[in-house]
């Protein structure tokens, strides 16, 4: 249990080493768009022996989000040619889901099985664009793929467009940040190849994110009103927690754990909402494999050229 719980406590410990991937940029400015809230998080990368920078502020989405934006980037002494923008989105701005097909299915066979069993059983389908999704596929075993769609919402790229103006052409990321939740690569063994979900609390929300063998599978909005207690636990906002209730391997473990260490949040010196997007931030500047609509490519491939029926294999959803 000792070592268990210092795994959890000990990703962190080696943060200013996360640096920016972009060769020619200095500064990743990160934008959180949630039902027209907005906030901005510039980090900017380590200069020598000087540390990281990092500035947060929440703003309303309106027209003076480009004043907004150059105000932070002067503040930090940051050109806006040395930046990188990227665009966070939470349900139900984006959503993520996973079903399960066989692998001998064509891409236009795919295509039609995420209509019929996804698009036409969301809550408000048409909230959603259905010409700009994602989809991502992995092997499962006994010719099954395990096939993960990402669909953003209709009016998503049209506001955020709109909002940025001239900035949107910094823009190298567009997706879902729960993605960043992911821990597979960080932690303890015990949950290579299992499926796990981590909580996010943001404001009054409680955001959830499954994950199986490392692999992003769901977003989630948790619908059980705002309280912050999950049964016999009381879910703190500055934190982030790991759910592993259904892991029988890990019966003598607390169930939900936090996975932040506080001296962390307390160094990072910020007011108590930038918490989630802090979060966020840090994993994604060490995590390669995500879902970008900014080079969205489709990743199925034909691997049949014969047609052979398909039978209708129904979206496995993993969050409650």
């Amino acid at each position: 249990m000792k070592v268990l719980n210092e795994a959890l406590l000990s990703v962190y410990k080696s943060r200013e080493s996360f640096m920016v991937y972009t060769q020619n940029s200095t500064a990743r400015l990160f934008f959180t768009y949630l039902k027209d809230k907005t906030e901005l998080f510039l980090y900017v990368k380590p200069h020598g022996t000087s540390g990281s920078q990092i500035t947060y502020r929440r703003a309303p989405g309106d027209a003076a989000m480009n004043l907004r934006i150059q105000s932070i980037l002067d503040h930090a002494r940051v050109q806006k040619g040395d930046t990188e923008l990227w665009i966070l989105l939470y349900p139900p701005e984006i959503h993520t889901t996973t079903m399960y097909l066989p692998s001998h299915a064509s891409s236009s066979e795919v295509r039609a099985l995420i209509r019929e069993q996804i698009f036409l059983h969301l809550p408000y389908p048409f909230n959603y664009d259905w010409e700009n999704y994602a989809i991502t596929m992995h092997e499962n075993g006994n010719s099954e793929n395990m096939v993960t769609v990402t669909i953003l919402g209709k009016h998503v790229l049209p506001r955020i467009r709109e909002l940025l103006d001239d900035y949107f052409s910094r823009v190298k990321f567009i997706g879902d940040g729960l993605q960043f939740l992911n821990i597979d690569n960080t932690y303890f063994q015990q949950l290579r190849g299992q499926t796990y979900e981590m909580i996010l609390p943001y404001d009054e929300m409680y955001f959830v994110a499954a994950f199986r063998s490392g692999f992003h599978v769901e977003s989630s909005v948790l619908t059980h009103g705002c309280s912050p207690s999950f049964g016999d636990y009381k879910l703190n906002h500055q934190q982030v927690y790991l759910d592993i209730r259904q892991q029988k391997n890990l019966i003598y473990q607390p169930k939900i754990q936090p996975v932040v260490a506080r001296e962390d949040w307390r160094k990072a010196g910020l007011t108590q909402a930038a918490f989630p997007t802090w979060f966020i931030a840090a994993n994604s500047l060490h995590q390669r494999e995500l879902v970008n609509f900014v080079r969205q490519t489709n990743v199925i491939k034909d691997k049949s050229k014969s047609e052979r029926p398909v039978h209708k294999y129904k979206a496995i959803h993993l969050l409650d």
